[in-house]
């Protein structure tokens, strides 16, 4: 006798055992279908989203998504400039999830932890920041003059951070907010441009591919890199996303997530192709043999499990900018990076 798959379920003569796994598989179906045919993330430009790029370009998160049981899930990719615009954008919902700072998610986990629940999805890099100044006679933070100015993203972003950890590290702990009135925000290509051309600013704290450019300009000279001067690797760029997109589209979340693995893999085995596609998807001044060799040079950057997250939080907290820290990194983060090794 002909049964349909649902009658069968119910049959009496079903063994148990393949009553449970039919059960079971009907679940994962029933979830499959509940969950949305469409993501939206929004990235902001420069090398730290290039995982995100890598894996829209080639595929890997429909790909991702096929094998986590989704075979018509859609992904779109939207540039947005600054974290602010970004985080607007996730919490009126008109993206899924965003591209943040780590400082940036931080703020937003203390901030939603009782409504929407923003935390991060993956890690994406723990990119290195650069301290550049353009004045010979500056060797040291404690050379700069009190009209001199050093530019940062944001006065609120991971680039001030740094530059408050460094005071912090050579001028004491009372001494956090000494660089402060120093600090100037500019976009990244601009502060590049006002550091080489010695107009208006003293130095510039600049990740990659700005710090990569400006070590090849003999117009300017690095103090230090970040990560040797606090002793530390400190992830800086994440995916974040709300409770509510995680819970309803944990596949989908998980196919990200995957994705975001692979496209880390691609970039460290086929840096020179990753070059190819950054440069297709912004502007640069940069060649691509120079993106290339960038690449080579980062290549331990790429993961998706975060380091320096606790390091960064704690500081928050003694700067002001947190209230709290967590009591774990793996509070900020949802499963299955949560699951990890991060730090």
């Amino acid at each position: 006798m002909y049964l349909s798959p649902w009658r069968r379920l119910y049959h009496p003569r079903l063994p148990l055992k393949s009553l449970s796994i039919a059960l079971g598989l009907a679940a994962v179906c029933a979830t499959a279908q509940a969950e949305q045919d469409r993501v939206t993330l929004a990235i902001q430009y420069g090398y730290a989203y290039l995982p995100v790029t890598v894996a829209d370009k080639l595929g890997m998160f429909r790909q991702q998504a096929k094998a986590h049981g989704h075979p018509n899930a859609d992904f779109e990719i939207k540039r947005i400039s600054g974290a602010p615009a970004i985080n607007d954008a996730l919490i009126s919902g008109n993206v899924d999830i965003g591209g943040y700072g780590l400082s940036g998610t931080l703020i937003a986990w203390e901030k939603t932890r009782r409504s929407l629940d923003v935390r991060a999805l993956c890690a994406l890099v723990a990119g290195d920041n650069g301290l550049f100044v353009n004045d010979p006679a500056i060797k040291s933070l404690a050379d700069f003059k009190a009209d001199d100015k050093i530019a940062v993203s944001s006065p609120s972003g991971q680039q001030a951070l740094l530059l408050q950890m460094a005071a912090e590290r050579q001028f004491g702990p009372e001494q956090i907010h000494k660089l402060d009135r120093l600090m100037v925000s500019l976009p990244h290509p601009d502060a590049t441009s006002s550091l080489v051309n010695k107009a208006g600013i003293k130095g510039y704290i600049g990740p990659n591919p700005y710090s990569y450019q400006l070590a090849q300009d003999p117009r300017v000279s690095k103090l230090f890199d970040f990560s040797s001067a606090l002793d530390m690797r400190m992830t800086s760029g994440v995916l974040t996303s709300t409770g509510r997109f995680v819970e309803n589209n944990p596949q989908l979340s998980a196919a990200v997530v995957a994705a975001i693995d692979e496209a880390n893999a691609y970039i460290r085995r086929e840096p020179r192709k990753a070059a190819e596609l950054f440069l297709a998807s912004e502007p640069s001044s940069l060649s691509l043999d120079q993106v290339e060799a960038m690449l080579r040079q980062v290549s331990g950057e790429w993961s998706v499990q975060p380091t320096g997250v606790m390091a960064l939080a704690d500081f928050m907290v003694r700067s002001g900018a947190l209230k709290k820290a967590p009591d774990d990194w793996r509070a900020v983060f949802f499963a299955p990076v949560a699951d990890g090794e991060g730090s």
